[in-house]
């Protein structure tokens, strides 16, 4: 499905320690104290923060990645999670956080921010929460997308509260669809609702259509001042100052296959990746 449209090969990115459940299942190692609100990780430390992850199935596991020519890039920072695809076993894979302090009559506010890649690779992902990080122990679904196509990311925003004071565990679900693309996560918050008016970190940045023949239309709430387009290879194809919110870029003369594409605004450079049919 995707010999023409594959990154690379796969990056054995991700220096985490593994250890093994009893069902030979690879996993990292279990949280050993609880944090305080409000908590943001965004997956930049080796140790994961105590967070770990389980493979409930045959599919692949999340991993920790970082940015290259063959992986997106994280949303902020250095590293995200990844799920990559497998050709013929769905993902049932959980990242599970580090235990969080909670208390009953409290507001909270859940963030995150995640992508994938186009309507043509759609992925799937829930949300639980619960007071152990198991599966089991995951009693309540906060958010679930089975048509995850955007890219780049979101920055998904749920409210819930709690039964009882208490430690609770988050939980990230990938089970995507074998021989899809890839699911990534990144800048995960949680504060107390009455924070919620703090600024969220997300890209306004949209370009469209994806693959595209002809003409490549990238748009912006902020005015884009330049722009350069790469092939895979990291060689710079085409480059040009612009001075609008909105461009249309002729890459009718590319060759079919995946380009990197980053464009400045608001003085920050924003990547994609978009292929050419």
């Amino acid at each position: 499905m995707k010999n023409s449209l594959l990154f690379g090969i796969y990056l054995l990115c991700g220096s985490f320690l593994m250890a093994q459940n009893n069902n030979g299942n690879q996993i990292n190692q279990k949280p050993a104290s609880s944090a305080n609100l409000p908590y943001s990780y965004g997956f930049e430390t080796a140790d994961l923060d105590e967070w770990f992850i389980t493979n409930e199935g045959t599919g692949n596991i999340w991993e920790r990645m970082t940015a290259s020519a063959s992986t997106p890039d994280p949303s902020e920072g250095t590293y995200y999670m990844i799920y990559q695809y497998n050709d013929t076993d769905p993902a049932n894979t959980y990242l599970y956080s580090r235990g969080l302090n909670l208390e009953a009559g409290k507001n909270f506010t859940l963030q995150f921010d995640y992508q994938g890649i186009d309507i043509y690779f759609p992925e799937k992902m829930e949300v639980k929460i619960g007071s152990a990080a198991t599966v089991a122990g995951q009693t309540t679904q906060l958010w679930i997308n089975e048509e995850i196509v955007n890219y780049p990311y979101e920055t998904a925003t749920v409210n819930f509260t709690v039964p009882a004071d208490g430690v609770y565990y988050l939980s990230f679900r990938a089970f995507s669809d074998p021989d899809q693309f890839y699911l990534a996560l990144d800048n995960v918050k949680v504060f107390e609702a009455d924070l919620a008016t703090q600024n969220v970190n997300q890209s306004t940045l949209k370009f469209y259509p994806n693959p595209v023949k002809d003409m490549l239309t990238i748009s912006d709430v902020n005015e884009i001042s330049s722009y350069a387009i790469y092939d895979l290879s990291g060689k710079q194809l085409v480059s040009a100052a612009a001075k609008s919110s909105k461009l249309e870029l002729n890459v009718s003369h590319l060759k079919p296959g995946m380009y990197i594409v980053k464009a400045k605004s608001d003085g920050t450079l924003k990547t994609f990746k978009f292929i050419k049919k």
